[in-house]
């Protein structure tokens, strides 16, 4: 299972990442000295969030068929083999 909030932090991560880039680009056009600061952790903060984003995907829960179940909504509780366990009537 993926956890939609897990991967939401990490987009806002790189959000801020991006935001302390361009940040960065506008103080160094000005020529403030520690304008560098900025781009550092604009850098920190984009490898954390790309980071972030892989570790829900590479540990997710996987079905039968190899696939991965992305969890939108955290409050509902989905059973693991809610599937398997209907049986198939047509």
């Amino acid at each position: 299972m993926i956890k939609l909030f897990k991967l939401q932090k990490a987009v806002l991560v790189l959000i801020l990442g991006v935001l302390s880039y361009i940040s960065y680009r506008i103080l160094d056009a000005n020529e403030v000295t520690w304008a560098r600061y900025l781009q550092m952790l604009a850098g920190v903060l984009v490898m954390v969030g790309a980071l972030w984003m892989l570790y829900p995907i590479l540990f997710a829960k996987k079905d039968n068929d190899g696939n991965a179940e992305i969890i939108t909504d955290p409050t509902v509780e989905v059973s693991i083999d809610e599937e398997e366990k209907k049986p198939v009537t047509e």
